[in-house]
């Protein structure tokens, strides 16, 4: 048997498919291994990372290495990127692999995936070094000036390597708005022909001297009375317009927000799922460009169609810093014009269609017509321009007009131009126009970025890749709530203003060139041009120069969190314990000390909270429940019926709904086995802010919430949901809140 693993298992059926017997493909659900979250995980002079294998990964791991052992080759398919090659090589590490053979392709079709296992590779490790260099500056920027910047905020703040420079440009630009000042000009219009087209006056000749725009509007009222026209030039030529290129990552999520109003983040995840039902090529790529295949087939396609073809293949240029490891977005399949398992996966693919196939078609071609007229009124004579374009054959437009609409972030929609049908005229004839107008204009602050403009500002500037522009937006938007949106523009929250101020002028990884410095050092690494250590070395002594600068030691033990701390002194003086200024100083110190009392800290607080049970009364919603349950013959009245305490109500509840959902009851209630998430509030130091997970850093189950299980109760006994695992004594936090939030989000809709 021969082993395939791939990252996601949304694929493995497809593969299977086109791989047949013989053959086992899994899926690693993505990254295995990762750095600790309560310890920065790295330390000078080598920087070898300690990775680890996280708690909801060590079932995937041990199913792995059980397949592994089995099998006579193990092929690693993760996808075709830096991240995916790390992963490959977690892989290999975490399974202890001796020589296992990396296959990479761009499209999930049988001839793609047949033809990448006949032609294995080696794991590339300038990619792993590449994206473990990534990782590494991102944890150590993070980890180390975050405390800082909470310190000067005034409350919890994160820094971030890329997110930062990215608040950065969203705070500069409502800076550059605050400051704005507007100039209000004039100019002047007049219309020929029944209102058939118009020309414009040209104001330069007025201007004063250091005058951009032209401040007299009685000027502006004699140029817009002038009536009798001689033609000075009239000038007719085809102009062509040629076709956008097919998407990158970067300009499908901007059409995607501009033309469909996708948020990044909901079209990175649609461009994940067509990928994975085999509709589209990898959809992370900066390259522009098809693959020769790929344009033969559109020019057949187009063949078949009576499209038009320009003579030979389109290509475009590569923009500088691309790293265009596969060709740009494009349908796996030109036969079928409609894919995705839904309304949005279809618009969004008819998109990628249409605009992969239109890339090679002709271009457009129009006739362009300008007009120079000169007119007397007085002394002065005032010069009109009138420009206008027709469409003589519309080339690639056989496509995109279908929509009604050209190629929004292109800033060009065609169609007449702005002086309307603008006729032919003898040069040195006479014309008279209908009527004239002043034109009031008013200088434009600069504009509040979109979410698709940022990304694109993001890429020019060279900030982030092709595979973190989503995630650079959800951070800094959703996540850390540094900047907001309104009616679709970014604004900097106050938060925003302050992490920006805070690092502004004192740490060199929110500059625009830094970054983009640092990535070119990143992609060198990836060329096999730098090497890993000293990079990361450099970069890192360069950041405890600055917190140098700042009064702060980089060689102090890393600071706890606030959550972390307060924690750990709860823990303390529950039980009669004290805590050293050294371990309060040090998040490492409390970890170690929030590890080793974590379980006698549990079992006071059970111990008080089942005491606390036992003493109150029953609620009105437990008697309710318990009420209905007897009168439907489920549960015959209990000793001392209706007044029973909390805690004998809750045993019988979780007995009711046990028996509902066909499972067995067990002793103790599940408040009493649940206390323990109640506790565990803020535990794991780091920079987790105290959220509820699934296990605490110790590696213990966090058990549900009481509010949490009273709901579910409810949940359970209406039939919204079916009894999560583990129940009644035993559900885990985790799958609590999966399950109540799927019964929330149905009830909402499927709301983008």
């Amino acid at each position: 048997m021969r082993l395939l693993i791939v990252e996601s298992p949304n694929k493995t059926k497809k593969i299977q498919q086109f791989l047949g017997d013989g053959w086992t493909v899994a899926a690693s659900f993505g990254h295995i291994r990762d750095l600790p979250v309560d310890a920065v995980g790295v330390s000078a002079p080598d920087y070898r990372p300690s990775y680890i294998v996280p708690p909801k990964s060590k079932d995937h791991v041990q199913r792995l290495r059980q397949l592994a052992e089995r099998a006579t080759e193990v092929f690693l398919a993760t996808d075709p990127d830096r991240e995916g090659e790390a992963i490959s090589w977690h892989i290999q590490q975490a399974l202890k692999l001796k020589a296992p053979k990396r296959v990479t392709f761009t499209e999930i079709t049988e001839k793609a995936v047949t033809a990448a296992v006949r032609s294995p590779r080696t794991i590339d490790d300038d990619l792993v070094r590449a994206q473990e260099a990534r990782r590494v500056l991102d944890r150590l920027v993070g980890y180390e000036v975050s405390p800082i910047l909470t310190r000067a905020v005034g409350t919890g703040a994160s820094a971030g390597r890329v997110q930062s420079p990215a608040v950065r440009l969203v705070v500069d630009r409502e800076e550059q708005i605050e400051k704005f000042r507007k100039t209000n000009h004039f100019g002047a219009r007049v219309v020929f022909d029944g209102g058939a087209w118009n020309a414009e006056w040209d104001t330069k000749p007025f201007l004063k001297s250091g005058e951009e725009y032209l401040l007299d509007k009685g000027r502006a009222t004699l140029a817009a009375g002038c009536r009798d026209f001689k033609v000075i030039s009239s000038d007719k030529k085809p102009v062509q317009r040629q076709p956008s290129p097919p998407f990158t990552t970067s300009t499908l999520l901007q059409a995607a927000s501009a033309r469909l109003g996708f948020k990044p983040e909901f079209t990175q995840g649609l461009a994940q799922k067509l990928f994975e039902g085999g509709h589209i090529t990898y959809h992370r790529t900066d390259s522009q460009n098809l693959s020769d295949e790929a344009i033969a087939e559109i020019r057949a396609l187009a063949a078949d169609r009576n499209w038009p073809l320009p003579p030979s293949p389109r290509r475009w240029g590569s923009k500088e810093g691309a790293q265009e490891a596969h060709e740009a977005i494009r349908p796996t399949h030109w036969e079928n014009e409609a894919a995705g398992d839904d309304a949005d996966q279809q618009r969004l693919y008819a998109l990628i269609w249409q605009r992969a196939a239109a890339c090679q078609l002709a271009p457009a071609e129009y006739f362009a017509t300008t007009n120079v007229l000169e007119a007397q009124n007085g002394p002065d004579t005032y010069l009109f321009t009138a420009r206008g374009r027709v469409l003589k054959a519309p080339g690639f437009l056989v496509l995109t007009m279908k929509e009604g609409e050209e190629e929004e972030e292109d800033g060009d929609k065609g169609g007449e131009g702005s002086g309307g049908a603008v006729p032919i005229l003898q040069p040195g004839s006479r014309k008279t126009a209908d009527s004239g107008e002043v034109l009031a204009k008013e200088t434009k602050p600069p504009s509040r970025y979109t979410q698709a403009t940022l990304i694109k500002e993001l890429e020019k500037e060279g900030i982030g890749r092709p595979s973190t522009y989503a995630s650079i937006l959800a951070t800094i938007i959703t996540k850390r709530q540094y900047v907001a949106e309104q009616k679709k523009y970014l604004v900097p929250t106050p938060l925003g203003r302050m992490v920006v101020s805070a690092l502004k002028g004192k740490f060199s990884f929110v500059e625009l060139d830094f970054t983009r410095d640092a990535e070119e050092q990143l992609d060198q690494i990836a060329q096999g041009k730098a090497q890993y250590q000293p990079v990361i070395a450099g970069m890192h002594a360069r950041l405890h120069q600055e917190m140098g600068a700042m009064g702060y030691d980089p060689n102090a033990p890393f600071p706890p969190s606030e959550k972390q701390a307060s924690f750990a002194r709860t823990i303390a003086e529950i039980l009669g314990l004290s805590l050293s200024e050294d371990a309060l100083a040090s998040a490492a110190l409390l970890k170690a000390f929030i590890d080793d009392n974590i379980k006698k800290y549990n079992g006071v607080k059970d111990a008080a909270f089942t005491q606390r049970m036992s003493a109150e009364p029953a609620s009105e919603k437990q008697i309710a429940a318990i009420t209905k349950a007897i009168a439907d013959k489920q549960v015959e009245p209990p000793d001392g019926w209706p007044s029973i305490t909390k805690l004998a109500a809750s045993q019988l509840l979780d007995k009711i709904m046990g028996s509902r959902s066909g499972g067995t009851d067990r002793k103790g209630s599940s408040s009493g086995a649940r206390k323990s998430s109640a506790a565990g509030k803020g535990r794991g130091g780091g920079r987790t802010g105290g959220r509820a997970t699934s296990s605490s850093s110790s590696g213990e189950a966090r058990y549900a919430s009481d509010k949490q299980m009273d709901l579910l109760r409810t949940l359970v006994s209406d039939k919204k949901v079916p009894a999560p695992a583990g129940w009644p004594d035993k559900v885990l936090m985790s799958d609590a809140s999966a399950a109540i939030d799927k019964v929330f989000k149905s009830r909402k809709g499927s709301s983008k």
